[in-house]
C-alpha cells in the first residue's frame, strides 16, 4: 500500500516581525564596523553640522539603523499589497536611496572619518537590500 503525500505551499502574507531580524543583524553590523572605526582605529567620527561638528556615536549609529531598515521593510510591505512587482520596484527605490545616502560621508570633519562613514553606508545600504529582498522571496 502507497500513500501520496501532498505538499502543500502556503502562501502567506509578510509581517513586521519577518523584517525584525534584517534589522538587527543590519544594526549589530553597523554597530561593529562603528566599534572598529572608533576603537581599534581610533578615528573620531565626525560630521560638519551647520557651524559646529557633530560626533557619530553608537546609539545614533544603531537607532538610524533600525529606523532605516524598518522603514524600508514598510516601503516594501506597503508596495507588497499594490503590486505585483513590488520588489523590482522596491528595490529601484532603495537603490536610490542608498546611493544618495553616500553623499553623507562627504561633510565628515577627516578623511578616515568619511572613509568610515562610508563603510557604514555600505554596510547598512547592502544588508537591508539583501536581507529584505532574501525575506520576501522566501514569504
Amino acid at each position: 500500500m502507497s500513500q501520496v503525500v501532498e505538499e502543500r505551499t502556503e502562501q502567506r502574507t509578510p509581517r513586521w516581525r519577518d523584517d525584525w531580524p534584517v534589522a538587527v543583524v543590519t544594526a549589530s553590523a553597523a554597530a561593529a564596523v562603528w566599534v572598529v572605526a572608533t576603537q581599534v582605529a581610533s578615528v573620531d567620527l565626525a560630521v560638519r553640522s551647520g557651524s559646529g561638528t557633530q560626533h557619530v556615536n553608537v546609539v545614533s549609529v544603531i537607532v538610524t539603523t533600525l529606523v532605516v531598515a524598518m522603514t524600508g521593510a514598510g516601503l516594501l510591505r506597503f508596495l507588497e499589497r499594490r503590486t505585483v512587482q513590488a520588489r523590482t520596484i522596491w528595490t529601484a527605490v532603495a537603490c536610490a536611496v542608498w546611493v544618495v545616502s553616500l553623499a553623507g560621508p562627504l561633510g565628515a570633519r577627516s578623511l578616515e572619518a568619511g572613509l568610515w562613514l562610508a563603510a557604514l553606508h555600505v554596510v547598512v545600504g547592502s544588508i537591508v537590500v539583501v536581507g529584505l529582498r532574501r525575506r520576501t522571496a522566501r514569504a
